[in-house]
């Protein structure tokens, strides 16, 4: 199961849609370094960082980091 592929451009409407539907979330880091985080959801806590975007345009983003563990905690946890 791939969520988000490297190299690939999002907009952020569709990080929005692809992190509703895996139950992630979004932090906002815009202001202070040009990118934004997804996380799992925690029941409002926040959790592991997961992925990073770096902002690339105005409303366009790339993936430019994955933490490859979190990922697989993350995805070993769906399949529970």
């Amino acid at each position: 199961m791939d969520i988000f592929f490297k190299n690939k451009k999002y907009f952020f409407d569709d990080i929005v849609k692809i992190c509703d539907k895996n139950n992630l979330i979004i932090v906002d880091c815009l202001k202070d370094e040009n990118m934004i985080s997804v996380e799992e959801y925690n029941d409002g806590e926040r959790g592991d960082c997961i992925f990073e975007f770096k902002r690339i345009g105005d409303d366009l983003f790339k993936l430019i980091w994955v933490d490859k563990i979190n990922l697989r905690i993350f995805r070993n946890k769906l399949w529970i």
